[in-house]
């Protein structure tokens, strides 16, 4: 299944046509947003859950005390669910462990639990995080070695699917996953917006990952499922980039002096908690699985320099 060029309106995206029925459990951030708006145009009912009360279009639910069975899914005639809600600030994770902790994994097990009951399909969204950002170019199956707080509760719900589901689940394992709209996703609208200001970017050389589009990450999660995939898959384009390789190339193409891209360690930033340097993975098992092509992340830059060159100062 090949990627549409730069699918810009997530709404316009085909899905597969065995794909289940699907909630989507955290309906209302970037990823699961972009999940809903576009299985809503395939099954109009599909539930949608936020832990705001009254949201428009959504079903109420928070995971700190999560209840699936008021939601009705196997009656309303779903198969699977997507759990996208978490605590995914990674300071926040280290600075407040117990809080996190109830949300990400006691209250993320616990819906798992309720899904598994009711006959539903859970799947759960890890991170790149679970490894130890050394070396990089980590497969499905490597060694997991989380040095963070956000990254050790993704992989403790990872290795507590099989003891809940059997083999009837899937981990999806996501990378940087960005948007080409101006206010959600941010990674390269932002810094063609900066450069287009004359603003200096301050880009890290070493923070190496694989920056996948949201709307290729939707259509590849959506493949998986029709085809019933289980266990755990690394879900990401193969691409591999520094957020300095990035900044360079869109300033070159906006024309941009390149001295207003700065070149720094990730080290000098001043975050509370140490991010990793590399998180690069390989997905061996999708690609094996899926005839697919992620957007090359020149056809994104193309687009995204193609809406800004004209405003640069």
């Amino acid at each position: 299944m090949a990627a549409n060029k730069v699918m810009v309106n997530l709404e316009n995206i085909i899905l597969p046509d065995k794909l289940p029925k699907t909630a989507i459990i955290g309906a209302t951030g970037f990823i699961g947003a972009s999940f809903f708006s576009a299985y809503r145009r395939k099954f109009p009912d599909c539930i949608g859950t936020s832990r705001t009360p009254g949201k428009e279009g959504m079903l109420y639910l928070d995971l700190l005390q999560p209840d699936i069975r008021r939601l009705r899914l196997a009656d309303s005639g779903h198969k699977e669910a997507l759990i996208l809600a978490a605590i995914a600030q990674i300071d926040q994770c280290e600075q407040e462990k117990q809080l996190c902790r109830e949300v990400n994994v006691k209250g993320t097990i616990e819906a798992i639990k309720q899904l598994a009951m009711e006959g539903i399909k859970p799947i759960y969204f890890s991170s790149d995080y679970v490894f130890d950002g050394e070396s990089g170019n980590y497969s499905d199956n490597d060694c997991r070695l989380p040095t963070t707080e956000y990254g050790l509760q993704k992989m403790e719900v990872e290795d507590a699917m099989p003891d809940i589901c059997g083999d009837n689940y899937l981990v999806i394992r996501s990378s940087k996953l960005f948007s080409l709209r101006d206010s959600a996703g941010p990674l390269i609208e932002e810094i063609a917006e900066k450069l287009s200001k004359g603003e200096e970017v301050r880009a890290a050389y070493d923070q190496c990952f694989c920056p996948t589009y949201i709307g290729d990450f939707v259509l590849a999660v959506a493949g998986l499922q029709a085809k019933g995939a289980k266990g755990i898959i690394n879900v990401c384009s193969p691409q591999r980039w520094s957020r300095y390789e990035l900044a360079t190339w869109i300033a070159r193409k906006m024309g941009v002096d390149q001295a207003k891209v700065k070149k720094i360690s990730i080290d000098e930033l001043d975050f509370k908690v140490k991010r990793l340097k590399n998180t690069t993975m390989v997905p061996e098992k999708f690609l094996l699985l899926n005839d697919f092509n992620f957007t090359p992340m020149s056809e994104c830059i193309d687009y995204v320099v193609e809406k800004w060159k004209g405003k640069v100062k």
